[in-house]
């Protein structure tokens, strides 16, 4: 509402109706008013002086207490044209309304069928603009609906704006799919949400309280829900007194950051009191918290950068892009990306390559993590070039309970785009790690590596190799180690053999090839001179490797390069 008037009948004064909305227009903060005596003609000037005194004691100390007073009489017609171009002079003054298509926002307070047209809804269009042919979404269901035809008072238009009364003529529903206080807004511009965090006032004059977890009607936009009464930083509001309030409905509703709204007593329905809508969107919270008060407390009195970063912060384990943050602003795109981009440059916020957000306080979380998880595993692991890159995803995953998995990579992404980490292959490292052998651990190495040497052809069990240090979980490391590099080649998972013995195995299988077509298993033991159980073991392998392939009892060489 830009202008509200403010109407006393002269006959009467003052009523307790008049006391009632005048508490609601308090609570709604509108800005400007004109007070209207009616029926002007019925009393003296001494009792319209009267009456004219109980207003002053009304709104005194409100929006009010300086605005325009008129006498009008209705059956005289005196001071009716006065009247109305107070209204227009005063509704000019107060200036246009926003009207980016992606704010628009219209509460249903009537749907009906037109025959010829099918459904049709009207109501207030709050925000933004709207046009033929647009799709909007219908909230709370989240039903997306395409405009046929407009009217506002009376014609029929292309586009409406903020502030008129508007009936729109919707595609792809039904009458019955829509109730009044449905809202129908910009697609993905409102959250639907069963909690809303918010600042409440009772009515001065009110002679009710409310009590923490008490039911009550809440009125906004054209609708009416009931929930419970969540009083976070009290146990009890009684007259005059305001306090941070979450409301939780019976089922969701469709509000944006800053509106106001009407508390009704649940039995009776009685108003008293109302407040301005803080988290559109919020969580379960628990009482007297002090962060959730601080929080709110932001909500309501910061700046518009102040409260973009706290949200920023609430949200960051979502991973918000700008579209989400202007929904729960009730911003444009635009705006929401020009102050996350102070943010950023700021040093308060990050910017994802995928086009998210996340607070500086929750990246520096993830990498403070994810660094001391590194040096953890490079300590355990000095000879590996670093973590598996899936193992780390998957830790940073777990760790924050992060639910859509390719956030891992991104994360991973902008750490190695800032020097965090560094990656290696199939790993990744802490930066400046570098993968080195101790004095004690080159004598581990030179060990293992002799073991395998001097084996020959007759190669142990990995797991006998392991077992003969104390520390196997190193000699385990340095053994894969090994096979990383090529010094040992796994031919089966509990067997390797050094190259340099793998080489001569392989040198003698090709030298017999050249004069043979083909090799049986008993020539290949006795060119080793090793045991059935190892030529077993190396032709099998060359089988797995494609280098030869069995016929029958014989093999027969198919890459002849190697």
């Amino acid at each position: 509402i830009d202008l509200v008037l403010l109407v006393v009948a002269l006959d009467e004064g003052v009523m307790p109706q008049t006391v009632e909305h005048f508490e609601i227009l308090k609570m709604l903060h509108i800005k400007q008013g004109i007070v209207v005596f009616t029926k002007a003609d019925l009393v003296d000037e001494d009792w319209a002086e009267l009456v004219n005194d109980d207003v002053d004691n009304l709104v005194k100390g409100t929006f009010m207490e300086k605005a325009d007073r008129i006498q009008v009489s209705a059956y005289t017609g005196k001071n009716i044209d006065v009247l109305k171009q107070m209204i227009v002079d005063k509704v000019r003054a107060a200036g246009a309304r926003r009207q980016e298509k992606e704010l628009f926002r219209l509460p249903i307070d009537r749907v009906f069928t037109m025959e010829g047209f099918g459904t049709v809804v009207t109501g207030t269009l709050l925000e933004g603009c709207c046009q033929v042919g647009q799709e909007v979404e219908l909230y709370p269901t989240e039903k997306t609906v395409k405009i046929r035809e407009i009217q506002t008072h009376g014609h029929k238009v292309d586009m409406a704006y903020a502030g008129q009364r508007t009936a729109l003529n919707l595609v792809n529903i039904k009458k019955d799919e829509i109730n009044r206080g449905d809202v129908l807004a910009a697609q993905d511009s409102l959250l639907k949400s069963q909690f809303i965090d918010a600042k409440v006032q009772l009515f001065s004059s009110t002679d009710r309280e409310l009590r923490n977890g008490d039911r009550v009607h809440i009125n906004y936009g054209s609708a009416q829900a009931i929930c419970k009464a969540v009083l976070l930083d009290k146990d009890v509001l009684s007259a005059g007194e305001e306090a941070y309030v979450q409301f939780r409905f019976d089922e969701p509703v469709a509000v944006r950051r800053n509106d106001r709204f009407i508390i009704r007593f649940y039995s009776p329905t009685i108003t008293f009191g109302g407040g301005i809508v803080l988290e559109a969107e919020a969580l379960k919270h628990k009482r007297n918290h002090e962060e959730v008060i601080d929080s709110l407390h932001i909500k309501e009195l910061g700046t518009d950068l102040e409260v973009l970063e706290l949200e920023l912060k609430e949200e960051s384990r979502y991973f918000p892009v700008p579209k989400i943050l202007a929904a729960k602003l009730n911003w444009t795109n635009q705006e929401t990306e020009e102050q996350l981009e102070v943010l950023v440059k700021g040093k308060k916020a990050v910017r994802l390559s995928d086009g998210s957000f996340i607070h500086k306080d929750y990246w520096n979380e993830i990498t403070q993590y994810g660094t001391e998880l590194l040096n953890q595993f490079h300590k355990e692991n000095p000879i590996s070039d670093g973590m598996e890159k899936e193992e780390f995803k998957s830790r940073i995953l777990d760790n924050f309970k992060i639910r859509e998995s390719k956030k891992a990579d991104v994360l991973l992404n902008e750490m190695i785009k800032r020097s965090i980490t560094v990656t290696m292959a199939s790993a990744i490292a802490a930066a400046g790690f570098n993968a080195e052998y101790s004095h004690e651990l080159k004598g581990m190495l030179k060990d293992i590596e002799d073991t395998y040497l001097k084996a020959g052809y007759e190669i142990p069990a990995t797991d006998d190799v392991i077992g003969k240090f104390k520390d196997k979980k190193m000699a385990k490391q340095i053994v894969n180690d090994l096979v990383k590099k090529g010094t040992l080649i796994k031919i089966n998972p509990g067997a390797l053999i050094h190259k340099d013995n793998w080489d001569k195995a392989m040198g003698l299988l090709k030298g017999y090839f050249d004069s043979h077509p083909n090799i049986s298993l008993g020539d290949y033991r006795d060119l080793l001179g090793t045991s059935r159980k190892y030529a077993v073991l190396f032709l099998e392998y060359c089988d797995q490797q494609k280098i030869t392939k069995k016929q029958d009892d014989v093999r027969i060489l198919v890459q002849k390069s190697r």
